[in-house]
C-alpha cells in the first residue's frame, strides 16, 4: 500500500512540476484574423516542445489533428504528434452547446479546444497557428482566454477557374488561404463561354480538351477542403455564359440559329432540362457536403432566341405567351431551381432576373447581388430574397481591376458600389441591416492563376474581417499591422513569398450592353 501511495504522489509531483516548468515569464504579442470576439490576455507563454501531445476523443476530428501537425511542423519545425491520454499538451474537443461556429481556446498549463462543430474546430486551429510562435526550439503559445464566433453564416471566395486555367496545386492552394481567414464556402466557376472545366460521363463531348477536371479531381477537391473547414460550391453557368456547351452539342444546346448566339443554351427544348439534370446530379453527387449549388443566370443574351421553333412552342405549351424573352427566362430559372433541390441543395443565382415578371422567381433562391443593375439589393430585400453582397466595389478582384485593403476595410456588407458610371451603384447604395444579407463573397474574374493568390492574400483577410466583425474592432493600421504577422506565417505555410502592390487599378474596360 505504502508503494502505491508513493507512486500517486510521485505521479502528482510530476504533473506539478510540469505545469511549473512549462510556463515562461513573457507575454507574447497576438495578432489574429479575423479579430477575436473576446480575447483575455496572460502574461506569461506555454512552453510546447517535439515531445508536446495533442489528443481528442472525437474520431472525427482525428484527421484534423494530423493536418493541424503537418502545418504547425511546416510553421514551426516542431513535429507534435497524437496521444491517447488526456493528459495531453492540447485537446481538442466538439461541445454542441456552444454555437455552431462558436469557439473557444484556453491556453493556461496546455491548450483546451473547444467548438460548436467540426467547422468551427478547424477555424480555431488557424487561431493557434496564427498565436505560435518559435524561439530557440521552444514552440511557444500565448497564455489567452479566448471566444469566438462570425457575425454572418456566410464568408465566401469565387474563384473563375473557366476562363483561364487552374492547376490543381493553385486551387488547393486558394482553398488553404480560405481556410487560414476563416472563409466557410470558395464556389468554383467552373464553365464559361472560354470552357467547360467539368468531367461528364453522360456527356463526354463537354470537357474542354486540356482545360478540364477528372472526377477523381473533384474528389480530391472536396475531400480537401472539407478537411479544412471549407464548403465548396460549384457552378455551372446557365443559361448564359454557355458558349462551350453550345460548342461542344449544339444540336442539343444551341438555338436555331446558334452560330449567330452561341452563348446561351436553347431554354425551350425539353432534352436541354433532361441534359442538365444529368449534368447538375454528376457534380452534385461528388461536391454532396455542399448545401448549395450555383446556376449562375446573369448577363444572357436574348438574341435569336425568339426565333426559334423550339422556344416557340415551348412558350406556348407553358402559357409563356410569345412575344417577351424574359418570361422564358424566368421560367428557365424556376424549372432549374427545381432540378437542384431534387439533389438535395439550394439553388444561387447572379444577379440577373428583374423585380418585374409575370413568372414569379421562388424565394427559397440565394441571389448573388453583383452589379445592382437589374435588381435593387434594397428591392431584393424588401421582396423577401435571401442575398449575398458581391459588391463589384470593392471585393471584385479582376486583373488590374482592384481595390487596396484600406477601401475593403471602409465597406460593409450592407453596401453596394459600382465604378462603371452608368449603374445605379455608382452612388453607393447602403442598406439596412437585414437578416436576409447573410454574408459576401470576394470573385476573382478572369485572372491567370499566376495572379490569384497574390491578388487574394492582403485583400480577402480584409474582407472577412468586416463580414465576421460587422462592427469595426479596430483601427485600419492596427489591422493592417496584424495582417502582416499572419501574413508572414501564411507564406511559410504555403511556401509562396509573392506580394503585389496593392495599388487601384484604373486600366478596365465598361461592360457591353
Amino acid at each position: 500500500m505504502k508503494n502505491y501511495l508513493f507512486v500517486f504522489f510521485a505521479f502528482l509531483l510530476c504533473i506539478s512540476c510540469r505545469q511549473e516548468n512549462n510556463l515562461k515569464d513573457q507575454q507574447l504579442d497576438v495578432a489574429v484574423i479575423p479579430v477575436p470576439k473576446e480575447l483575455i490576455l496572460g502574461d506569461k507563454a506555454l512552453i510546447l516542445s517535439a515531445e508536446s501531445k495533442m489528443y481528442t476523443s472525437n474520431e472525427r476530428l482525428k484527421p484534423l489533428l494530423s493536418l493541424f501537425a503537418d502545418e504547425l511542423k511546416t510553421l514551426t519545425n516542431i513535429d507534435l504528434t497524437t496521444s491517447t491520454s488526456e493528459l495531453a499538451d492540447i485537446r481538442f474537443e466538439i461541445d454542441t452547446a456552444l454555437v455552431n461556429d462558436g469557439y473557444r481556446i484556453h491556453i493556461e498549463n496546455r491548450i483546451d479546444v473547444t467548438a460548436g462543430s467540426y467547422q468551427a474546430v478547424a477555424m480555431a486551429r488557424t487561431t493557434l497557428l496564427q498565436m505560435a510562435h518559435v524561439e530557440g526550439k521552444e514552440l511557444l503559445f500565448p497564455q489567452v482566454q479566448l471566444y469566438d464566433h462570425p457575425d454572418t453564416q456566410y464568408r465566401g471566395l469565387m474563384i473563375d477557374l473557366a476562363r483561364n486555367w487552374h492547376s490543381m496545386e493553385t486551387v488547393k492552394k486558394l482553398i488553404d488561404l480560405a481556410s487560414y481567414y476563416k472563409t466557410n464556402y470558395v464556389q468554383l466557376h467552373f464553365t464559361d463561354d472560354q470552357s467547360y472545366t467539368l468531367p461528364s460521363k453522360k456527356y463526354p463531348q463537354l470537357p474542354t480538351p486540356n482545360r478540364h477536371y477528372s472526377f477523381a479531381n473533384l474528389e480530391e477537391l472536396e475531400s480537401y477542403s472539407q478537411k479544412r473547414g471549407v464548403t465548396i460550391i460549384p457552378e455551372i453557368d446557365i443559361p448564359g455564359h454557355a458558349k462551350s456547351l453550345v460548342t461542344a452539342y449544339p444540336n442539343l444546346f444551341g438555338i436555331k440559329d446558334h452560330e449567330e448566339n452561341p452563348y446561351i443554351i436553347n431554354m425551350g427544348k425539353e432534352e436541354v432540362y433532361i441534359a442538365l439534370d444529368a449534368l447538375i446530379g454528376e457534380i452534385a453527387l461528388i461536391f454532396e457536403t455542399t448545401p448549395y449549388f450555383h446556376i449562375g443566370g446573369d448577363e444572357a443574351r436574348f438574341s435569336k432566341v425568339m426565333e426559334d421553333p423550339h422556344v416557340q412552342s415551348y412558350m406556348k405549351s407553358h402559357n409563356l405567351g410569345n412575344e417577351d424573352v424574359h418570361e422564358l427566362y424566368r421560367h428557365f430559372l424556376v424549372r432549374v431551381n427545381e432540378i437542384v433541390k431534387k439533389y438535395g441543395k439550394r439553388t444561387c443565382v447572379w444577379e440577373g432576373f428583374t423585380r418585374k415578371g409575370q413568372v414569379e422567381i421562388p424565394k427559397d433562391m440565394i441571389v448573388f447581388e453583383f452589379e445592382t443593375n437589374r435588381y435593387l439589393p434594397n428591392e431584393l430585400i424588401e421582396d423577401g430574397y435571401t442575398v449575398v453582397n458581391t459588391s463589384w466595389k470593392p471585393i471584385y478582384v479582376v486583373n488590374e481591376k482592384k481595390w487596396e485593403p484600406k477601401t475593403i476595410y471602409e465597406w460593409n456588407m450592407w453596401r453596394w458600389e459600382n465604378w462603371w458610371s452608368r449603374a445605379p451603384s455608382i452612388v453607393p447604395i447602403q442598406v439596412e441591416e437585414s437578416p436576409l444579407v447573410i454574408g459576401a463573397q470576394m470573385c476573382t474574374w478572369e485572372q491567370p492563376q499566376e495572379l490569384e493568390f497574390v491578388s487574394l492574400r492582403k485583400r480577402l483577410p480584409v474582407m472577412n474581417e468586416r463580414i465576421w466583425n460587422t462592427k469595426k474592432n479596430i483601427p485600419y493600421q492596427e489591422f493592417m499591422q496584424h495582417l502582416d504577422s499572419t501574413d508572414t506565417k501564411l507564406s511559410l505555410l504555403v511556401n509562396d513569398y509573392q506580394q503585389d502592390s496593392l495599388l487601384v487599378g484604373h486600366n478596365h474596360k465598361e461592360p457591353e450592353d
